[in-house]
Parts: C-alpha cells; sequence; structure tokens
C-alpha cells in the first residue's frame, strides 16, 4: 500500500510535537519538584560549598586609669532569636518541657509553665524570628547551645545569634561623663570616647571562609584577607581612688546645701595633669545627684571674688612695686561708679583704709575695683589685654566635645546691630568677677599657675597611648605660659592666698585643718535668663548665688591644686566659705591622708602564679599576631569568638576552639590584657592590673568558683 507522502510528514511533525511536549512537561514538572520536595536537600548541598568573607571585627581600646585600673571596656553581648520553621516538629514537640526547665534555669524572669506559653506563642505564628534572649553574656549563650533542640548542629538547631559590643564602665558612673559614650552604630560620640576616637575605634578585617559539614566554616587562603586592627589603649591622667574622694566629697557638698549642681576638679600642680573630676547635678524626680552635665567645661558663668585673683595678676604685671602693704582708701560706705554703686559685705580698718594684702584675704569688692580703675581706666583696653595675655578669653583645647567659649569682652566689642557693648562700669564690675564667664577648669589653670610658680600648666586628661606593651603616643605636660608674672609678683600672690585662709573669708572653714591650704572664695549672684540678678527662688525668699572655693595645699610645697563650684545652694548658707570651702577641705584632708601625708606605697594583694596552659586568644586578634602562619587547624573548623594557641616543638602552630567555663576563673596567664580583661569582664568579674603587656600572673585561681562581686588582681609584664 502506498503512503501518502504528505500524510507521513504530518504524522512525524506530530510525532515531535508529542515528544516536545512530553519533555517540556516533564521540564516543568522537575523544576516544581525542584522547589518543592527537593529544594531543602538541594539548598544544603549548595550551602556545603559556600564560600563568604567573614567580617573580622576589631575590638575597641580600653580607657584605663593612671594607677592602672580599667575605666571603660568593650563587653560582647548577644540577642538570640528563634526559627520555628528550621526545626524538626517532632523533635520540639517531645522536647519542649525539658528545654522550658532549662530556659528557666539559665533566664528565670519566666518560670517553666510561662517558657512553655512563651514558646506556644511564637509557634502559633511561625515566627521565623522569634525573640527569646536579649543581651546575654557569652557564657550564657554557651549554656543556651547545649540546651535540647538548640544543641542541634547547624541551622536545625533554630537559633539566629546577633552579636553586639557594648561599652562597660566597671567603675559604674565614676567619671562617666569625662569617659563618654561611644555609639558606632550612629556615629554618636562625646567625653574621652569622642576625643580619642581614632585611637579607639580600630578597623574591622576580612576574611574568606569556606562552609564544612555542620555548618561549620574555615579559613581559606585569599590575597583578599584583611587582618582586623583592634583598638589602641588610652591611658588617663585619672587616678580612681583620688576620683572617689573628689565624686564623694561633692555629692556631700551639694547634698548639704541643697544645690542644684556643681563640679570638682583636682589637679596635679607640676604637670597640669586632671587627677580627677567631678560633675554632678539633682535629679528633681529621684532627689539624687548624677552626672548628667559636664559642669567643669561646658558651664560658662559669672565667677565673682575669685576672679579676683585674675585682677591682681594684671595688675602686678602693669605694676610691679605695687606692695601687699600699700594703703586702699575704699570709704566708709558704698561707692559709686557712674551710674551704680558698689558695696563690701566685709568692715575694714577704721577710716575705710585697708592694705592691698586685705583686700584679697577679706575679698572686698570695693578695693579690688578701686585698685583696678586707678590703674587702668584711662586704657580700660590695657586690662582686658591683660586678661588675654593669660588665655582666660580662649577655650583650653582639651578635645572634649562641649568645652565652652569664655566671654571677655574688649571695650573695642560690638554687638550684631554695631552698639558697644563696654559701659562706664564693665571695667570695676569685671575686677571683682562680673560681666565675665569662664569655665571652672579655666580658674582652676590660672590657681595652678600660681601654685606652680608661675608656670601656667595645660590641663591634660590622657598621658599616652598604648598598644598592647608598646607606647604609641606620649603626651607629656605642656607650658602655655612660662611665668604668667615676675617671681616677685607670684610671691605676693601666694602670700595673699595663704592669707585668705590664716586671717580671711575662710578663716573659720580651714582652721585645724590637717593640711595647709591657700585658696579664695568667690560668691556671685545666679543671673536669671529671665529675671536676671533680681531672681528671688520660690518658696526661699532670697537670691541664689554661684558660690566657688578654689585654691592649692600643701602651702609650702603644693602637690594638688582643686577647685569646688557649688550653684544655687537652696540650704542655710550662701557664702562661699560656708559652701564651697567646707567640699574643699574634704578633699584636701582625704587626699592628703592618702598620698602625701603617707608615705606607705599603694600595693595590690599578692597574686599567685596560674598554671601553665595553652593560651586563650580571640580568633581574629590572633590572626594579626600570628601573621598568617596559623594554617595548620585541627580536623574541625573555627567557628568560636575564642581559640586556644598551642606552638609545637616542630614550629607548628596549633589554633583550637576554646572550651569556656561558665562558672569557674578561667586562666589567662599569657593573655594580651585587652583579651584578658574582654573575657573576665564579661563573665562579671571585676578587674585590676599593674604593669604593662601581658598576664604573668593572677589573683584568682583558675577552676574556683566565681563569687559575687569577684574581683581579680593582674600582675603584667612586657615580653
Amino acid at each position: 500500500m502506498k503512503i501518502d507522502p504528505r500524510t507521513d510528514t504530518l504524522w512525524k511533525t506530530y510525532l515531535v510535537y508529542f515528544l516536545v511536549l512530553i519533555f517540556g512537561i516533564a521540564i516543568i514538572a522537575k523544576i516544581i519538584l525542584v522547589q518543592t520536595r527537593d529544594n531543602k536537600e538541594l539548598m544544603e548541598l549548595a550551602e556545603q560549598n559556600e564560600y563568604r568573607v567573614r567580617v573580622l571585627e576589631a575590638a575597641r581600646g580600653n580607657i584605663i586609669s593612671s594607677d592602672g585600673q580599667l575605666m571603660a571596656t568593650s563587653i560582647p553581648l548577644y540577642d538570640v532569636f528563634f526559627d520555628y520553621k528550621a526545626v524538626d516538629s517532632v523533635l520540639f514537640a517531645n522536647s519542649i518541657d525539658s528545654l522550658c526547665v532549662q530556659m528557666s534555669g539559665l533566664l528565670p524572669h519566666r518560670n517553666p509553665a510561662q517558657w512553655k506559653e512563651f514558646f506556644a506563642i511564637g509557634k502559633a505564628k511561625k515566627n521565623r524570628h522569634y525573640k527569646i534572649a536579649l543581651n546575654i553574656t557569652q557564657p550564657q549563650l554557651r549554656q543556651m547551645q547545649k540546651f535540647v533542640v538548640f544543641k542541634e548542629k547547624g541551622y536545625k538547631n533554630g537559633l539566629i545569634i546577633e552579636k553586639k559590643i557594648r561599652r562597660s564602665h566597671p567603675y559604674k558612673d565614676l567619671a562617666s561623663l569625662m569617659l563618654g559614650m561611644a555609639n558606632e552604630e550612629k556615629g554618636y560620640y562625646f567625653g574621652l570616647e569622642g576625643a580619642y576616637n581614632d585611637y579607639l575605634k580600630g578597623q574591622n578585617g576580612r576574611q574568606l571562609v569556606r562552609r564544612l559539614h555542620h555548618n561549620d566554616w574555615i579559613p581559606v587562603d585569599s590575597d583578599e584577607d584583611v587582618d582586623a586592627q583592634n583598638g589602641n589603649d588610652v591611658i588617663t591622667t585619672f587616678d580612681i581612688k583620688l576620683q572617689d574622694i573628689v565624686e564623694s566629697a561633692l555629692n556631700n557638698t551639694l547634698t548639704e546645701n541643697k544645690a542644684e549642681q556643681g563640679c570638682a576638679i583636682l589637679m596635679d600642680v607640676e604637670t597640669g595633669y586632671v587627677k580627677a573630676l567631678a560633675n554632678l547635678s539633682l535629679n528633681h524626680e529621684t532627689g539624687k545627684y548624677e552626672e548628667a552635665y559636664n559642669v567643669a567645661l561646658t558651664e560658662r558663668y559669672e565667677p565673682g571674688s575669685v576672679f579676683k585673683i585674675a585682677s591682681m595678676v594684671v595688675l602686678l604685671n602693669h605694676n610691679k612695686d605695687l606692695k601687699l602693704d600699700d594703703h586702699v582708701n575704699i570709704g566708709s560706705g558704698p561707692i559709686k561708679f557712674s551710674n551704680r554703686t558698689m558695696k563690701d559685705d566685709h568692715a575694714f580698718a577704721k577710716g575705710g583704709i585697708c592694705t592691698v594684702q586685705e583686700v584679697i584675704e577679706q575679698s572686698s569688692n570695693k578695693g579690688t575695683a578701686v585698685l583696678i580703675t586707678r590703674a587702668f581706666a584711662a586704657h580700660p583696653e590695657k586690662y582686658v589685654d591683660g586678661l588675654y595675655a593669660l588665655g582666660l578669653n580662649k577655650k583650653i583645647g582639651t578635645g572634649i566635645t562641649g568645652e565652652a567659649q569664655p566671654v571677655i569682652k574688649h571695650p573695642t566689642d560690638k554687638d550684631k546691630k554695631g552698639n558697644k557693648l563696654w559701659s562706664n562700669v564693665s571695667l570695676p564690675w569685671m575686677s571683682i568677677g562680673y560681666e565675665v564667664n569662664v569655665t571652672p577648669l579655666q580658674l582652676l589653670m590660672l590657681y595652678n599657675a600660681i601654685a606652680n610658680d608661675g608656670r601656667m600648666m595645660k590641663p591634660q586628661f590622657v598621658t599616652e597611648i598604648r598598644r598592647g606593651n608598646q607606647t604609641i603616643e606620649k603626651f607629656d605636660p605642656i607650658v602655655l605660659n612660662e611665668h604668667i608674672v615676675s617671681p616677685e609678683g607670684i610671691e605676693k600672690l601666694q602670700t595673699m592666698l595663704e592669707g585668705v585662709t590664716i586671717r580671711g573669708t575662710a578663716k573659720k572653714q580651714f582652721k585645724d585643718c590637717v593640711v595647709s591650704v591657700a585658696g579664695k572664695t568667690g560668691t556671685a549672684q545666679y543671673y536669671d535668663k529671665v529675671q536676671g540678678y533680681a531672681y528671688h527662688e520660690p518658696g526661699i525668699g532670697r537670691k541664689l548665688y554661684n558660690t566657688t572655693f578654689v585654691g592649692y595645699f600643701p602651702t609650702d610645697k603644693p602637690k594638688y591644686s582643686c577647685i569646688v563650684m557649688v550653684s544655687r545652694a537652696r540650704g542655710r548658707f550662701w557664702a562661699a566659705g560656708s559652701v564651697s570651702a567646707p567640699g574643699f577641705r574634704e578633699i584636701a584632708e582625704k587626699v592628703y591622708a592618702m598620698r602625701i601625708g603617707s608615705s606607705e606605697a599603694d600595693t595590690l594583694p599578692p597574686v599567685t602564679l596560674a598554671s601553665t596552659e595553652p593560651i586563650i586568644t580571640r580568633y581574629s586578634k590572633e590572626a594579626n599576631y600570628l601573621n598568617g602562619i596559623a594554617k595548620n587547624f585541627n580536623d574541625f573548623a573555627i567557628n568560636s569568638d575564642w581559640v586556644t594557641v598551642e606552638h609545637t616543638e616542630s614550629g607548628e602552630t596549633l589554633l583550637k576552639e576554646a572550651q569556656l567555663p561558665t562558672n569557674t576563673v578561667p586562666n589567662v596567664v599569657g593573655m594580651d590584657i585587652t583579651d584578658a580583661v574582654y573575657l573576665l569582664e564579661n563573665m562579671g568579674i571585676a578587674t585590676e592590673f599593674v604593669g604593662q603587656g601581658k598576664v604573668k600572673e593572677q589573683s584568682l585561681h583558675a577552676g574556683d568558683t566565681i563569687k559575687a562581686n569577684s574581683v581579680i588582681h593582674l600582675k603584667l609584664e612586657k615580653k
């Protein structure tokens, strides 16, 4: 039978179409299977060979006191979430009761029944990112990872762990404002954290890693790897014990006088290094004083009579022949300068005659104004230029954000409208500390120069930058002015200030003081932005004042200068001699007893040598030290923040995951101090250390149970 060629062609065409259709259907079916049934298995296979770049997080440097105490450090914390879809449903159902008991033991804010209800809520929502714990420590995380369900390998345990770094102050609020804050996510810094951020912050690195079985990752050789560069440590001028004395005395002073706020600063006379600085403001809700505002650096205020010493410095530079027993006629009543009158709160010798020495001893407003106007009335600009020569019109340049710009007007100054700011009464009132605005730290800088025989030092808060046991940069004492006045002038100023505490306005407060003190009282009316100097505190019925006592001790060989400034005292007393001076005396006596009057050196408790074991270190940090040679891993991946480092006899370097204890003291001998502090503080152990470099000895034995409020003393040595 002969087949029609056209029929044959048509049949073959249909056959081809049919086969193509079957093939297409098969492909579509396979795609559906891949997207459904086989998707999980294929993703696992793909992930097993996945490469990624891991960020090697740089550790922020520590802030350390001059006596080796840790003031600020970085502590790792973890937020933990739970993915219900990643966990085997049968395993979860069978283990939920045990899991809730374990979670209650670790995080007791919920009992087992509450934890079970909590997990049920997340399961009902089929949540893939269910928050189960925030801000837990590394030991807590390690313990949680041993719980049922959570101990499953890889993604099957359902845990999603997000690490973050929290800045911690081991001494809590002590000097917290000066230490400041570092918020890297928001780019917000202040205090020393901000001023020295470029030294502290470090630089993150990167590392190429490959996935192995059980969701582990292992580093692979790559030319693109960059080691993390950890931040440097900042060594401050602060002394923890002195800081505690100063802060306690300020709190006592403010509390006793029901004041609004205040500050106290203690400075080393010879170097200008600030040994302690406290700022406290009243929290009206709690009734307690807290570090909320940096009064010492950002409070620009009219200082009152403590500024009379600045006027005397200018006067002695202008008239070197001025003698302390020269007479000044201040009259028997108020003195009128142009359209304003000035009076004193103290009575002087008969006939209204007093000496230059008495002007300062008894804090005579009239006497100071008479001396200054008599010398500079014809050329007031010379008086102001003399203040400028002391640097009182400029910021000190501490680098601390918020340092106030002082205001000392010049006879040529004008406002934005072109009106002169200088008036006929500006000179006499500036001479006694009004119509000028300076900071407490600037005043202390001036008095410190008098204590230092005329040599003005720049106030500083940091002595060096250190990386491990290596000093990167030193900040030596800085001389701003070799001679603020002649040696003869300095001797006169020192005599004036000694007379204040012996015969003058602070005689009562420093009688029988265990250490000799020289200084000056200052009481200035508080200026309200609305009511001005006429402001009366409701319920008190009188004006408010800012009071200051500033000076130095011991007088024969000054070691420390100090200022205590109290703002708006609402208690029984209002004058500086009764408000600020007692706080100064408390500081002087306690510091003298601790540092000057005692020959005993401060010592730490005896330390014991810990056993020799493999050194623990943070994994990313060790990469810096080993410089790429530690590639001989064991047959498991490094998936931990901490590792042990062993050096074999053949020269091989081996890294192993460190098994950190949860409730016992770790062995930190051989560790870099930054790592040791990072580990110990995270485990709840307060850290104190002496020396530089790596840990040589530790006071708490490795393996001892960690007790509440544990403190470990470390001895360091350079290697």
